[in-house]
């Protein structure tokens, strides 16, 4: 299946990136303490990790201060955003980091056998599938990959493809907000190698408001028992993390 790329270049949200650069998103934080617990990375590591789909790198930014002995390149599909984020780097001083122009669907043979790590924050559902992304990210030979995303802890997958009118901007945008299987990622990355699956929901531990304009963005409700909903727009938002590693 092919991509869709003007939700991506075309009518891409600017605001969406900038705005991580201001205030990081709690997924980020409790993304990078997770892959600390399961002992992918700490303060003291010393590893290349790539970031696919990075926007204008906001989580690479968030990460290479964390961990300032790695070293980060982010790719995407946007030479904009690519161009304002490396900007923003070297503004910031930040020197472990670095953004390419790159295609999850086509990458270049020189990020094969180069990672220790790969990751990708909030990408995947936005995709058509998820198969030929992982097939991608498999193809990199990292010691291990991470992944942020809307999963479901069974065996259904939901392609759930918005339409969005903006009477403000009169733009009308299409995009995915897919909710992939848990049992069919794991079948497809055990069997290509990668074993030690391990997923966790994340449940956000803060209240985020509802958009004003009543558009897709993610917002909470909090239950009775104190625990908080992710809705966007109409949707529910099952976030998780996954995690594997290559086998030995």
């Amino acid at each position: 299946m092919s991509q869709r790329i003007d939700e991506w270049i075309e009518k891409d949200n600017k605001d969406y990136h900038e705005r991580q650069f201001k205030e990081i998103y709690r997924s980020t934080v409790v993304f990078c303490d997770w892959l600390e617990e399961i002992g992918y990375i700490n303060s003291d590591s010393e590893l290349k990790i790539l970031d696919v789909g990075t926007g204008q790198g906001a989580n690479l930014y968030y990460m290479g201060k964390r961990y300032p002995k790695c070293k980060f390149v982010g790719i995407d599909i946007n030479a904009e955003n690519v161009e304002i984020g490396n900007n923003f780097l070297e503004y910031a001083g930040i020197q472990n980091c670095h953004i390419e122009v790159g295609d999850i669907y086509n990458l270049n043979n020189k990020y094969m056998s180069e990672f220790d790590g790969v990751v990708s924050y909030q990408t995947l559902s936005w995709l058509p599938g998820f198969e030929e992304p992982l097939e991608s990210f498999v193809q990199i030979d990292a010691n291990w990959i991470a992944l942020s995303s809307l999963f479901y802890d069974g065996h259904i997958s939901c392609t759930i493809d918005v339409n969005q009118y903006n009477p403000d901007s009169n733009q009308e945008l299409s995009i995915y907000y897919n909710v992939y299987s848990i049992p069919s990622v794991r079948s497809f990355l055990l069997n290509r190698g990668y074993s030690d699956f391990i997923y966790t929901p994340f449940e956000i531990d803060i209240d985020l408001s509802k958009p004003k304009n009543n558009l897709m963005g993610t917002y909470t409700e909090k239950l009775a028992d104190g625990k908080r909903l992710q809705r966007s727009g109409p949707l529910l938002m099952p976030w998780h993390f996954i995690g594997v590693k290559r086998a030995s």
